[in-house]
């Protein structure tokens, strides 16, 4: 496949305009990275390219999601991981829209956690005091709301974002009969970014990898290597775009912006 098919035509973008815009935030006492886990092949979206490339009105989604850190006074460097077989076309697209701390592109993995593993081993990342931690496919975030997971990550050693779930939940056998209905006020519908002391982070994913243990987020290995993980409350419009609906609304964020 050439450069050509799937990089933005527009010329060296401005940085696109985002909803619900806030002032920018100050810059932390201390070196923070983020971790852009880029390697998915976006299944479930359908389409013929991975989804974080795709086209979301004029700019690819990755790259609105990389000018959200490129526009974060605390963020210091940003890095992806990604197939391989991307890399270069990762490169082109930051380099023709202006994304400056991009400090490494490393290679993804067959799992997530893989990718992220091999992230927290590059050289920017070493040298940072906190690592955020985000998707590809999450354009809407905002730098206020990174800084202020920075900062609680940087006081309490970590910070995830989460929801109080709109619809009841309920918890199911396996024969589809519920077995419990949880109370909302005690579960959280968790977004990224999510954001550690670098320390706790990457001795997590050390004794995970020995334990051959594979989590369903970030936050889950750190647990599972016995941390404690703290909430706050996340943005209603951080959606993860992961299915063709999910696209339209973003479309329409962004049109409505």
């Amino acid at each position: 496949m050439s450069d050509a098919s799937f990089l933005s035509s527009q010329a060296p973008s401005q940085a696109p305009s985002q909803a619900h815009a806030s002032p920018l935030p100050p810059r932390l006492n201390a070196r923070v990275s983020v971790i852009i886990p880029a390697a998915g092949s976006g299944t479930r979206f359908g389409a013929a390219l991975p989804k974080q490339y795709l086209d979301l009105c004029g700019l690819p989604i990755l790259i609105r999601t990389l000018h959200v850190f490129e526009q974060t006074p605390c963020v210091d460097a940003i890095v992806i991981a990604a197939s391989e077989d991307f890399h270069e076309h990762i490169q082109t697209l930051c380099t023709t829209h202006r994304i400056t701390k991009l400090a490494a592109i490393c290679p993804g993995g067959t799992e997530r956690q893989y990718s992220i593993f091999n992230a927290l081993n590059t050289a920017p990342i070493l040298d940072s005091d906190v690592v955020l931690v985000h998707d590809a496919v999450r354009p809407f975030c905002t730098p206020a709301f990174i800084t202020s997971l920075a900062e609680a990550a940087m006081e309490r050693g970590s910070a995830i974002p989460g929801l109080v779930p709109k619809e009841t939940i309920k918890e199911i056998s396996s024969d589809l009969s519920v077995r419990s209905t949880p109370p909302r006020q005690h579960l959280r519908a968790i977004q990224t970014p999510q954001a550690f002391r670098r320390e706790l982070l990457h001795s997590s994913y050390a004794f995970a990898e020995k334990q051959g243990f594979i989590g369903t987020d970030d936050a889950s290995v750190v647990e599972f290597a016995g941390n404690t993980v703290f909430v706050i409350n996340g943005l209603e419009e951080n959606i993860k775009i992961t299915t063709p609906f999910d696209f339209a609304v973003a479309r329409m964020l962004l049109e409505r912006s």
